[in-house]
C-alpha cells in the first residue's frame, strides 16, 4: 500500500488556492495513495481515505458504479443531511437514473435555449452597470448575481427572498472552511432554514403554479421500465433545491471569477476572444478546465478494488481530484497553458460522465458564455484586484468567492 508523502489536512497547503505544483508531482510519483488519519484528519474529516490524481481515475470513479457508490455524499466526511434526505447526489443506479428522468427535462439543450435570451439580457444589464461606473465588484455585481438570478427565475424565488436564501446557501459552504466566521455547529440550523423555505415555496407552487420550471417539476412524472408512471417522492424536490442552489450558482460563480485573472494574465487570449467569435465556444470549455470550480469529488468503494495496482478496501472513501485531472499531462497538451483554442479538451469539470454527470452543464455554459461575451468584447481594458475568497481544503471542495474588485481603463 502506497502511503501519502504529504499531509492534505495541513491548511498551509491550501492557503493560496489549489496546490497545482504538489499535485503535478503526485501525478508523476504517487498517482494513487492512501492518506492515513492523524489528529487534523480526525478533526476535519473523521477518517482515513485514498486519493486519486489522474484523469483516467476520475473517469472510473464516476462511471464504474459496480465498484463505487455515491451513497455517503460527495465529501470525505460523513454528512448526516445526505443520509437523512436521499437525493440524486447520493443515489446509485437505478434510483439516480429514475430521478434524473424527471429532473433532466428542465435542463435539456432545448430548455436551456429558451432561457438564453433572458440570460444574455441580464448579463448585459449587469455588465453595463459595472462598466458605466468604471468598475466595481465582479462577484456581487455579475459573477455571483447572474447565476443567482437565473436559478431564482428557474425556481421562481421571489426577488426579495433571493439575497437571504443564497447567503444561507453560501453559509453551508462556509461551515466547512476554517476561520470563515460561520461555525460548523451552525450547519444544521442553516439547513433547516433553507429546507423550510423550500418546503413552503414548493407547497405554494403546487397550490398556485406559475410559469416557471419549479412549478412544472411539482407535478412532473416519468415512465419506468415496466411502463408505470412515477413522480418524485416526498421531500425530494425540496432537497433538489439545495443541489440546484449550490451546484447551480456557486460553481458558475467560481468559474466566472477565477477566469478573469486568466484572461488578464494572457492578453493574447483576451484579444483572440474579442476578435474571433468562432473560438468563444471552445473558450468556455477552456475556462471550465482551467478554473475547475469543484476541486474534488468523493466516492465509496463497494468492494475490495485496485486502481493502478493500488489496493483499496471495501468501504474506503476515495477522492477524485478533478482539478488535478484537468491538468493531467497524459491527456492535455501543455496543460498549464491557458488556450481558448484548445480543441482536444475532455475536461472533467462536470464530472467524469456516468449517472451523476452535472444536470446543469448546459445552463452553466450558457451563463459563462453570456458573461464573457459582455465583459471581454468591450473596447476598454480591465484590471482585477485581489479576491476575497475561501479556498478549498479537505472539508470544502470548492472556492467560495465573496468579492473581486474590477476596474475598467481606456
Amino acid at each position: 500500500m502506497t502511503t501519502a508523502t504529504v499531509d492534505l489536512s495541513d491548511p498551509a497547503l491550501w492557503a493560496n488556492g489549489f496546490p497545482h505544483e504538489l499535485f503535478t508531482r503526485l501525478r508523476r510519483e504517487t498517482p494513487v495513495f492512501h492518506h492515513p488519519s492523524n489528529d487534523r484528519v480526525a478533526e476535519q474529516v473523521k477518517r482515513e481515505f485514498w486519493v486519486t490524481t489522474k484523469h483516467e481515475h476520475c473517469l472510473r470513479l464516476h462511471r464504474d458504479t459496480e465498484s463505487f457508490t455515491a451513497s455517503e455524499g460527495p465529501l470525505i466526511q460523513p454528512l448526516e443531511t445526505f443520509s437523512a434526505f436521499p437525493s440524486i447526489i447520493n443515489m446509485d443506479p437505478p434510483d439516480v437514473n429514475r430521478r434524473r428522468k424527471i429532473l433532466s427535462g428542465a435542463f435539456t439543450p432545448r430548455a436551456v435555449a429558451k432561457l438564453e435570451e433572458g440570460i444574455r439580457r441580464r448579463a448585459k444589464k449587469m455588465v453595463d452597470e459595472l462598466y458605466d461606473a468604471g468598475g466595481g465588484d465582479w462577484v456581487t455585481q455579475v459573477a455571483g448575481l447572474l447565476p443567482m438570478t437565473v436559478i431564482g427565475d428557474i425556481v421562481g424565488i421571489p426577488q426579495e427572498d433571493r439575497p437571504r436564501i443564497f447567503t444561507l446557501l453560501d453559509d453551508i459552504l462556509m461551515t466547512k472552511a476554517p476561520n470563515s466566521g460561520v461555525a460548523p455547529e451552525d450547519e444544521p440550523a442553516i439547513y433547516m432554514q433553507i429546507f423550510e423555505y423550500a418546503m413552503n415555496l414548493t407547497a405554494e407552487k403546487r397550490k398556485n403554479p406559475t410559469d416557471d420550471i419549479w412549478s412544472a417539476l411539482t407535478t412532473a412524472t416519468a415512465t419506468d421500465d415496466d411502463g408505470t408512471r412515477y413522480a418524485l417522492e416526498e421531500n425530494e424536490l425540496e432537497i433538489f433545491f439545495f443541489i440546484l442552489g449550490l451546484a447551480g450558482a456557486d460553481t458558475t460563480k467560481n468559474a466566472l471569477t477565477a477566469c478573469l485573472r486568466a484572461f488578464e494574465d494572457n492578453p493574447d487570449q483576451l484579444a483572440r476572444y474579442r476578435e474571433d467569435e468562432s473560438v468563444r465556444s471552445s473558450a468556455v470549455e477552456e475556462v471550465l478546465r482551467w478554473t475547475s470550480p469543484v476541486a474534488f469529488w468523493v466516492r465509496g468503494a463497494k468492494t475490495d478494488i485496485e486502481i493502478d495496482g493500488e489496493p483499496i478496501p471495501a468501504g474506503a472513501r476515495v477522492m477524485s481530484i478533478l482539478a488535478s485531472a484537468n491538468r493531467d499531462e497524459d491527456v492535455f497538451a501543455d496543460p498549464f497553458r491557458f488556450d481558448i483554442t484548445r480543441s482536444d479538451n475532455p475536461h472533467v469539470t462536470f464530472g467524469g460522465g456516468g449517472p451523476h454527470y452535472c444536470l446543469g452543464a448546459m445552463l452553466a455554459r450558457a451563463e459563462i458564455r453570456a458573461a464573457l461575451d459582455e465583459i471581454l468584447t468591450r473596447p476598454a481594458s480591465f484590471t482585477v484586484g485581489e479576491p476575497t475568497v475561501t479556498h478549498p481544503n479537505l472539508t470544502l471542495n470548492m472556492n467560495v468567492f465573496e468579492h473581486l474588485p474590477i476596474e475598467f481603463t481606456g
